[in-house]
């Protein structure tokens, strides 16, 4: 490997548009196509490029990822240090900084220091007494942010010492050496680090080049300080370390999709080392409607009075260029996010499929590391997402009624319009998450701009029992599951066709979400999702968002029928069927499911699985752990939930008799 992976601020990566089976193309970052275009920045330079992963070795020249197939090209890592690579000399690439923060500025000259970082020798930091000039070097400390948190475990420094510059003797006699590793519990409000005590000290030193070995750690901030009176310089402070930086972020460029698209999944390839307890990586994604997705302030003074204006003196919407360009520094504003056309950042899993705002044409996303060690971290590679055309401009949905009682079954009415003026396609096909699955779907109608009757359906309750799909006349059934059901329909894409869509479905958690998804057709894997907001005047909702009465229990209601079973075989009554309700979880948590004799003890485990709201059936043949029949009796059946609230338990009994 080279002597360092030294980091980047811009990245030159593959953009690659794959088309799918389904229509549907994915946009890859990485692989073994590259392209030549800046594609993001890393705030901090602490991100490492490298082609082939074999080719990060430790100081041992021993592989340090293990096991990776290293067939894949262009991964992104948080930047590892060699032992010969001086940490100082990138400070100011990094936003980086030195000062001597206990002098006045007349009395610091930043030349000198920044000569101190530079591997410059011929630049120095002068504390020496010289006619005509008053030095006061006790307590005089020198200050290095080094922009980032490095494994620290050396630092070096000395006066010049060359033939143009014979200052050998003028080293610092007496030093002090403070670290901070810069989280926040170890800084001042302000952001400067505090410094409790030194991690070394040295009131008689005679050794004009020191070279001082401390126990490896995260370290932000250096400061060495002057404990003598006694005048010096300082040439060069060396700061070296080991292993992988602890945090490292990538930021992408606004990608250009070309075209407003609709989103699939996204994937990645990640490789680890060092235990997956001691790293993380985190990928955020967010869309827009424009290629800039901050919004750039001017502070001007009109009338004595300061303000903030988006535009700079000619009127033109400030970009980062012009204001970075255009605008002196007191004229600089803000930089605020733009929320009205840009999406918040969402954490994304890998593989998952994104919940973003479309259809948008522009994307943009973030990668996150962080390690506990100097030995572990995360490298990625191969991130690309799916996305499509959508089949129409935007849907726009409500439901009602906007509030019910938890765990009741609730016939809700779901509206849905049509928004197309640019004439796309259409979608033939409908989905609606809900909660649980649905007891019954009860009509469908098509509706024009004008709220004319085009086309209907109605189904019966006992649809859902039966085979699907389950087909009137354009419409049908497709599908019925435990998070949603789908519909297909005549074909709908004229701007302003209202979808009306009733429905009976419980609710177990307060806000729940009934998103609905629309699909050109059969094949299309993409959906466009619905947004909230005014469909129709029938319904004053104007959101998808279902309201119920806030409560504390976790675990609801209990239900063993019949309470009374004879499991011998006769095809009578040989079961009995429980079914509990989980309430009010924020994320999937474990349940457990026993049965229990009346003297205490546990005769068999139905189950240990990790459920989310709604009914969880399950069944009892009457049977122990042992697969033999219990004895007759009364047994108690305990539901124990595990969740962020503790544990809640249901207990209920049912009797086995022969």
């Amino acid at each position: 490997m080279a002597r360092s992976l030294i980091a980047a601020r811009v990245l030159l990566i593959a953009l690659a548009f794959a088309p799918q089976v389904d229509g549907s193309e994915i946009f890859t970052v990485g692989g073994d196509e590259r392209g030549g275009s800046s594609w993001g920045e890393t705030p901090g330079g602490v991100i490492a490029f490298v082609d082939r992963l074999g080719d990060v070795q430790n100081a041992a020249g021993n592989q340090v990822f293990v096991g990776v197939a290293d067939s894949l090209s262009g991964w992104i890592m948080p930047l590892r240090l060699n032992p010969d690579f001086n940490i100082s000399l990138d400070v100011f690439e990094r936003g980086g900084d030195i000062d001597v923060p206990n002098l006045a500025r007349s009395d610091k000259d930043p030349e000198e220091l920044a000569g101190v970082l530079n591997g410059d020798h011929r630049v120095a930091y002068d504390r020496k007494f010289v006619a005509g000039r008053i030095v006061r070097n006790n307590g005089v400390a020198i200050r290095i942010d080094l922009g980032a948190r490095f494994g620290m475990d050396r630092i070096v420094f000395y006066p010049r010492m060359t033939d143009l510059f014979p200052f050998g003797n003028e080293f610092m006699r007496g030093y002090e050496l403070f670290l901070n590793d810069g989280l926040p519990h170890n800084l001042f409000a302000s952001g400067q680090p505090i410094f409790t005590s030194p991690v070394l000290r040295e009131p008689d030193n005679r050794e004009v080049m020191v070279d001082m070995q401390i126990e490896p750690q995260f370290v932000r901030f250096v400061e060495l300080k002057s404990i003598s009176t006694l005048g010096f310089e300082v040439d060069e402070i060396e700061i070296y370390g080991r292993g992988f930086v602890p945090t490292a972020r990538y930021v992408s460029n606004v990608l250009d999709l070309g075209q407003e698209g609709v989103w699939g999944a996204i994937n990645w390839t990640e490789a680890l080392t060092g235990g997956a307890e001691n790293s993380k990586l985190e990928v955020r994604v967010r869309s827009g409607m424009d290629e800039t997705p901050d919004v750039y302030y001017r502070s001007v003074a009109v009338n004595g009075v300061r303000e903030l204006l988006p535009t700079d003196s000619n009127g033109d919407t400030l970009t980062q260029a012009t204001y970075e360009k255009r605008l002196s520094e007191t004229e600089r504003g803000p930089i605020r996010g733009d929320a009205a056309h840009w999406s918040q950042w969402q954490l994304v899993s890998n593989g998952s499929k994104l919940n973003l705002p479309a259809p948008r044409r522009y994307f943009q996303f973030s990668i996150d590391f962080a390690n506990r060690t100097l030995d572990a971290s995360r490298a990625i590679a191969d991130l690309g997402f799916e996305f499509e055309s959508p089949p129409v401009d935007r849907i726009v949905a409500e439901i009602d009624p906007p509030r019910t009682i938890v765990g009741e079954q609730t016939a809700f009415t779901y509206a849905a319009r049509t928004v197309n003026a640019t004439g796309r396609s259409g979608f033939v096909r409908f989905e609606i998450e809900t909660p649980a699955r649905v007891s019954a779907v009860r009509t469908v109608e098509i509706l024009d701009a004008d709220n004319n009757r085009l086309d209907g359906a109605e189904f019966t309750g006992d649809m859902l029992e039966g085979n699907l799909p389950a087909q009137v006349g354009a419409f049908a059934i497709e599908e019925v599951a435990d998070d949603h059901f789908t519909l297909s329909l005549p074909q709908i894409s004229a701007d302003g066709t209202l979808l009306k869509i009733e429905f009976d479905a419980a609710v177990f958690r307060y806000g729940t979400r009934f998103q609905g998804r629309a699909f050109a057709d059969a094949n299309t894997l993409i959906p466009l999702q619905t947004e909230g907001g005014d469909a129709t005047s029938e319904l004053d909702t104007d959101e998808l968002l279902v309201r119920v009465t806030v409560g504390s229990q976790v675990a609801g209601p209990l239900q063993i029928e019949p309470a009374v079973f004879t499991p011998n075989g006769d095809g009578i009554n040989d079961e009995t069927a429980i079914s509990y309700t989980v309430l009010h979880l924020l994320e999937p948590s474990l349940a457990e499911v026993d049965v229990y004799d009346l003297a205490g003890r546990c005769v068999r485990r139905l189950s240990a699985a990790m459920v989310q709201n709604g009914r969880v059936p399950l069944d009892w043949d009457g049977r122990g752990a042992d697969g033999n029949l219990v004895v007759p009796g009364v047994y108690l059946l305990q539901v124990e939930i595990h969740s962020d609230r503790g544990i809640e338990r249901r207990v209920g009994s049912v009797a086995v008799v022969y």
